[in-house]
């Protein structure tokens, strides 16, 4: 058995020293027929060593896989931990920078009755994309800078654009670029053009579009889980005359309560006064022609006023989460026709992931100089004043960041006195819109 033992150790070193791998049992039978012929195995012995011969062989071919197997895996993980040490080492200030933006496809039809008794039809298709990073200057996020693009024209009430012209392919616009300063959580001033700090329930004053110009300084304070109140001073650039050395600008002071009498329950007030300067006397580029003006179409009002925005609602379990009634109300220092108000009302639940539904509706009354006619939200009667009627909404989820919007408007004239008729317009707009 020794000897047995003893040759089986020689032919593997002589094998594997040399690299050498027996592929077959012929080159192993050749060397054993050798030792056998020179007497020094019987058959009986040569049996035996062919059998310990293969044993050893496997082992050897099990050893050497596990050996590669080994190597590969020590490989992998180096070049694993390699690329994470270079992404490590890129800038701070990259990982520092949050990129945002959303997409949306629309169809629209709009009908509308003219005071001669025609009546004018449109169907349009639009989208809408915004795309935009906020990056925080240092990393204790003191500091802050945001830029964004849009789709659209210059036109401050609408990033929309229409299917048309040839396929042709639009310039892309600025949509906000801002610098902010936060020393505290409850405090930040804000500069440039930016999304209006000012808290709104609706849109009848403010289309949800406009990025206002200037410079704000919002507040907000949280005393208890059910009592909090907030402040939003801003000064906003509306126009500047080169030729008149003037600027008109619009200085707003906002202050508002948060208050939850309940788990179940909440109420948001807040008033907001609006002091005008230089809007007397000038004209605006994007007016919708519908303010009182003189000869010249000059305006014939600073717009200078008080407004009201509310809110109150209550949580529940089951389909329907939340009911909520919202109105808001202004006045302005025009001498007639300067009030105008909403009120609504909504249900369902917040739109976030598939099957999630909300409706929304309210009903709207805008006098003629109730507010500069080049703010109020641009879908509901073109965005004109001297307006009032319904609005319907419904939005569902489609997946996570993906939803379905249907909005209708049924609109017309308050004050047809001129021309006879009010003028009525349907407006039905069907969205598909995408976040990320």
């Amino acid at each position: 058995m020794k000897k047995i033992a003893l040759i089986v150790c020689l032919i593997g070193t002589l094998f594997f020293s040399f690299g050498i791998v027996p592929s077959n049992a012929a080159e192993v039978d050749v060397l054993i027929n050798k030792l056998v012929e020179k007497g020094i195995l019987s058959q009986q012995e040569a049996g035996q060593l062919l059998k310990e011969m293969q044993k050893e062989g496997t082992r050897q071919e099990t050893t050497v896989k596990e050996t590669a197997e080994k190597v590969a895996k020590e490989t992998a993980e180096k070049t694993v931990k390699k690329e994470a040490q270079n992404w490590a080492k890129l800038p701070k200030w990259v990982n520092r920078i949050h990129f945002k933006g959303d997409f949306r496809l629309r169809y629209q039809y709009q009908d509308k009755k003219l005071s001669d008794g025609t009546k004018t039809d449109r169907n349009r298709g639009r989208y809408r994309w915004r795309f935009g990073a906020v990056a925080d200057v240092t990393e204790d996020k003191v500091w802050q800078v945001g830029f964004g693009l849009c789709s659209g024209s210059g036109d401050p009430r609408s990033t929309n654009q229409t299917f048309t012209n040839d396929f042709e392919t639009p310039d892309a616009r600025i949509d906000y670029a801002y610098a902010q300063y936060q020393p505290f959580k409850q405090w930040k001033i804000i500069g440039g053009q930016f999304k209006n700090p000012l808290y709104k329930t609706k849109d009848l004053v403010w289309d949800s579009d406009i990025r206002p110009q200037g410079v704000a300084a919002p507040f907000k304070y949280k005393v208890n889980d059910q009592f909090g109140f907030f402040v939003n001073p801003a000064f906003f650039v509306l126009q500047e005359y080169k030729s008149k050395e003037e600027m008109a600008w619009m200085f707003a002071l906002q202050p508002g309560v948060t208050i939850k009498p309940g788990k179940a329950m909440w109420i948001k007030l807040a008033g907001t006064w609006y002091l005008n300067s230089n809007v007397q006397g000038n004209q605006f580029k994007y007016s919708s022609g519908t303010n009182s003006t003189d000869a010249n179409g000059d305006l014939l009002y600073n717009y200078s006023s008080v407004a009201l925005d509310g809110e109150f609602g209550f949580k529940f379990s089951g389909p329907v989460q939340k009911l909520a009634f919202f109105g808001q109300f202004i006045k302005s220092d025009a001498d007639n026709d300067n009030m105008g108000w909403l009120a609504g009302v909504k249900f369902g639940r917040s739109v976030k992931k598939f099957g999630d539904w909300e409706f929304k509706y309210n009903y709207r009354r805008l006098e003629k100089d109730a507010v500069l006619d080049f703010m109020p939200d641009s879908d509901f009667y073109g965005g004109k004043t001297n307006a009032q009627g319904h609005e319907l909404e419904f939005k569902f989820g489609l997946a996570k960041h993906v939803s379905l919007a249907m909005d209708y408007y049924h609109t017309q004239k308050i004050d047809h006195a001129v021309d006879k008729t009010d003028e009525p317009e349907n407006v039905f707009q069907f969205d598909v819109k995408f976040k990320f």
